[in-house]
């Protein structure tokens, strides 16, 4: 046994025959008394009104809301609270080429992206329609409709397969 351990088993011995043995009465027996508080003056109560409280509460009424906010106007949208913002970068020339593409009988592309992930040299991206989510790589064929063909961040590049028609989605760049 190593010095440390047998002073690490003596100091565990002395504080369990403390804990076992030691002193268990009360130290010093003084009970600490809360300090005395002057009494505040005595209110003078008017015989009109007898009040418990210092602040009888109020209820007010309440205000309309074309009150508070003023009328709602039909053409203005009743909050960008929660508005889709979108955090891509500005368009490249391939995601140009999606509207020219839904006039020519091709739908546009129904995905949301999530995310991405590089792994074993290939990158995978993750995309969503509705509750459904999709792991894809180049080669994948989703729900016979779309094949990606390439994924180069910051495009990823699919075919609609109904119609041959390429389209691409911007993913971000590598990061």
């Amino acid at each position: 046994m190593k010095a440390r351990q047998a002073l690490m088993l003596a100091a565990l011995a002395a504080s369990a025959g403390l804990a076992i043995f030691g002193d268990r009465t009360p130290g010093g027996g003084e009970t600490v008394e809360p300090a005395p508080r002057p009494q505040p003056a005595a209110a003078p109560k008017s015989a009109a009104a007898p009040a418990k409280h210092k602040h009888a509460p109020t209820i007010l009424a309440l205000l309309p809301r074309e009150e508070l906010v003023g009328p709602r106007d039909e053409d203005r949208p009743a909050s960008t609270l929660f508005a889709a913002q979108t955090l891509d970068r500005a368009p490249t020339a391939g995601a140009a080429q999606a509207p020219v593409a839904a006039a020519s009988g091709t739908p546009g592309l129904p995905f949301t992206y999530l995310g991405k992930k590089y792994e074993n040299a290939a990158w995978e991206v993750y995309l969503a329609i509705g509750d459904q989510t999709y792991f894809v790589r180049e080669g994948t064929v989703i729900d016979q409709k779309y094949a990606v063909n390439q994924i180069r961040p910051p495009v990823l590049t699919m075919t609609y397969l109904p119609t041959k028609q390429q389209q691409t989605m911007t993913i971000g760049g590598e990061e």
